[in-house]
């Protein structure tokens, strides 16, 4: 993970629950300011609790979780008869499940990230892929970064190589949306350019007007799973699913890394390829697994359409990590 974006979202969490802490003072000194026989009663269910861990409840006739329900239900009763929610007083939080710290323990015992928290880094990673589109393109596009040295059993060298893999991204991104060419798909190792040529391809189509999303794999998959499961189509931040079946030009970053959900999956990858297939849409995709691991993990369905050479080309990234090079 990028620990200075976690940092950044971590910092947030920590200044919402001040925030919501502060919120929730000042409800409480409005309360007991201007209905002190609710904070009276809120007291009294205060050291009812107290008693409870203390054991000082008679044996007999006494249940804690009873009485503790009849005072939440006359309290919120209370609040509502004077014109407030009947949560007005409860603690506020944006995600009941980590309780806005980002991480909650499983049933294991165990702590997690909390999908809340995954989401942001998810939506804040992809932001800062849309955010370097706007210097990755491709006349900026260097190609003496990479090694002058001959790919392995050719008499091209992988600087050449990117050179001609640049061309054929390039035409592919001035063809939309009329091309022969409707889907992209660029695999190879990490650190041989797949997402800054992405980057590229994004930036000279929005160039030329066309309607284009960007979305890593992870993220597309949360969009159209939390769609999928909803009424409505939307995902639970609002966003229609819809957009990434119309859009003309689709780009994915990082197929592969996106958690493999039985049942959901490979389902919707299948489904949004297909139908974007159909409609004559363009995708653009970035992945590090190989053509046999694409056939593995998502199947003769799905890899069948990526890799159809009547309607797709499709790159071999090869040569050296141009990261681990100094």
């Amino acid at each position: 993970m990028d620990n200075h974006i976690l940092s950044g979202l971590l910092a947030q969490y920590e200044q919402r629950r001040q925030q919501n802490a502060q919120e929730g003072a000042r409800r409480s000194a409005e309360i007991a300011r201007l209905h002190p026989d609710l904070t009276a009663l809120m007291e009294k269910r205060h050291r009812m609790v107290l008693q409870s861990v203390m054991n000082l409840f008679p044996a007999e006739n006494q249940d804690p979780e009873k009485i503790m329900a009849e005072y939440n239900q006359k309290i919120a009763a209370m609040l509502l008869d004077r014109g407030y929610p009947a949560d007005y007083l409860s603690p506020i939080v944006q995600c009941e499940t980590c309780r806005d710290t980002g991480y909650f323990y499983n049933a294991a015992s165990q702590q997690e990230m909390c999908p809340c928290l995954k989401n942001a880094y998810h939506a804040a990673l992809s932001k800062e892929g849309g955010e370097l589109e706007k210097e990755h393109t491709f006349e900026n596009f260097d190609a003496s970064r990479f090694p002058a040295d001959p790919l392995p059993g050719t008499d091209v060298t992988q600087r050449e190589y990117m050179e001609i893999i640049r061309q054929k991204c390039l035409s592919f991104a001035e063809n939309v949306p009329l091309g022969r060419i409707r889907t992209l798909l660029l695999h190879g190792g990490s650190g041989l350019g797949k997402t800054y040529l992405l980057h590229c391809i994004g930036h000279h189509a929005r160039s030329r007007g066309v309607d284009t999303m960007y979305a890593t794999a992870y993220d597309l998959l949360m969009a159209l799973k939390n769609a999928y499961f909803s009424r409505d189509g939307f995902s639970r931040t609002g966003e229609s699913a819809q957009e990434y079946f119309d859009a003309q030009l689709l780009i994915i970053d990082d197929l592969g890394m996106e958690p493999l959900m039985e049942g959901v999956t490979v389902e919707q990858i299948y489904h949004l390829i297909n139908a974007r297939l159909s409609k004559g849409l363009y995708t653009a995709i970035s992945t590090n697994l190989s053509r046999v691991e694409l056939k593995q993990r998502y199947t003769e369905r799905v890899s069948s359409r990526l890799l159809d050479p009547r309607t797709g080309l499709t790159i071999p990234f090869l040569g050296k990590d141009i990261r681990l090079m100094k």
